[in-house]
């Protein structure tokens, strides 16, 4: 950021970019209030960073752009990362991020979670931008309002349904392309970034990782992890490692209640990375990188709980 001659850097508000959600059927690209107020609270600046149409290419080069007007970054809750990013064998997932010369899509196929033995329908092959367009043709989903992190997406309606992405919400080729080359280059560049809900899973995914597709469908939990309103209340209880960032940050470890409201979850934890927190039934519920500053990712909803606003305030105090 360009700091004016007798000017201290302390003197200008810390920036903290937030990633936005688009409704399709609207054409509004939107992001909960209470991300931006949980933001401003700590005295820095919310500014929003919004994808932009033309395909992934387009927006991770946008996402090179913007990279440099912000001090730190909130990637936020919303809808599901497409299965070509993170294929079955974790070690190809680093390089499923450059799908220019990547052959077919691969819808129908199948695939097992390596976890549980579980079958489940998977695009186990990655394609190229244009082959996804061709293929995808839009959003998918049957419903025209998907509720995601306790807001609704409108979708359009007339979209076709996609077979491999038929039990996934909200799938943008914009905004992968756009956050996980945003979660790529704050984690290179050592830039603080939190990552809520669907954020963790992309920063776990840009460094390698994979994710269940849906946590039931997976044989991953019986017990749901989509609460209803309000979403200020907690309904699970997760366990925070001693001596992680998380609990530095929150200030205790062990028993912690939170909210939930999604249905995949991390399922091959990406190298580099370390399990900071897990729900009881072995859900994983924080990651981060001892490596970086802060680097933090956590599954459920901050935004919305007093007791949690520390998450905002550590990583405004790392970006200055």
């Amino acid at each position: 950021m360009f700091v004016p001659e007798k000017t201290t850097r302390e003197e200008i508000s810390v920036i903290i970019g937030i990633t936005t959600t688009l409704n399709e059927a609207d054409g509004f690209q939107r992001v909960n209030v209470e991300y931006i107020n949980r933001v401003a609270a700590t005295g820095a600046a919310p500014v929003l960073l919004t994808p932009v149409r033309g395909g992934a290419e387009a927006n991770r080069a946008l996402a090179r752009q913007v990279i440099d007007t912000v001090d730190a970054l909130v990637i936020t809750g919303g809808g599901d990362v497409h299965p070509r990013y993170y294929v079955p064998d974790p070690a190809k997932n680093r390089d499923a991020l450059n799908m220019d010369d990547v052959a077919a899509l691969g819808c129908g196929s199948a695939s097992h979670c390596r976890s549980t033995g579980a079958p489940v329908p998977f695009c186990g092959h990655n394609a190229s931008d244009e082959a996804f367009r061709q293929a995808m043709g839009g959003p998918p989903g049957p419903d025209e309002v998907t509720t995601l992190d306790g807001r609704n997406v409108l979708t359009d309606p007339d979209r076709p349904a996609v077979p491999c992405l038929s039990d996934l919400l909200a799938v943008s080729e914009d905004r992968d392309g756009f956050e996980l080359e945003l979660a790529r280059l704050a984690h290179d560049r050592r830039i603080p970034c939190l990552g809520i809900c669907r954020g963790m899973q992309v920063m776990n995914v840009t460094l390698g990782g994979s994710l269940y597709r849906d946590l039931y469908n997976c044989g991953v939990t019986e017990r749901g992890h989509r609460q209803e309103p309000p979403y200020d209340r907690t309904t699970d209880t997760i366990t925070i490692a001693a001596g992680s960032l998380l609990a530095t940050v929150l200030g205790t470890a062990g028993a912690f209640d939170v909210n939930s409201m999604h249905h995949q979850g991390i399922d091959h934890v990406a190298e580099g990375l370390t399990v900071a927190a897990r729900s009881d039934d072995g859900v994983v519920e924080a990651v981060e990188d001892p490596s970086r500053r802060f680097y933090l990712g956590v599954q459920w909803h901050p935004e919305y709980l007093d007791r949690h606003r520390g998450l905002f305030s550590a990583l405004a105090d790392a970006a200055r």
